[in-house]
């Protein structure tokens, strides 16, 4: 699960903290590890690691849309999910295209 920003958007700045947080207290038992890492010269990618399977990432990303996420306070703007393979992972963030990877995931997994 990738969760790309804006390098500047202010209101993210302590997401990755906030995500921490929201897994211990909602997913303790997948033991999700959360990182951020620059994607491109505007944009920087935060990867919720440790979703054992497709269901289960896509599952976090509907409930990441829900009152109790950290995301909720931003009301959808500045942000973008994307749930992303771990084989897929290295070529996304190497080619730091996430509009050609949401065309690709929709193509090929929806």
């Amino acid at each position: 699960m990738v969760i790309v920003l804006a390098k500047v958007a202010p209101p993210l700045a302590d997401l990755a903290a906030q995500l921490t947080a929201y897994n211990s207290r909602f997913y303790k038992s997948s033991s999700l590890q959360v990182r951020r890492q620059a994607l491109n010269a505007t944009e920087e990618a935060v990867i919720i690691e440790g979703l054992d399977n497709a269901k289960l990432a896509q599952s976090y990303a509907l409930k990441l849309r829900g009152p109790q996420s950290p995301l909720s306070k931003l009301r959808g703007a500045g942000y973008q999910t994307l749930v992303v393979g771990m084989d897929n992972l290295p070529v996304l963030l190497q080619e730091g295209k996430p509009a050609e990877y949401q065309r690709f995931y929709d193509q090929n997994y929806r």
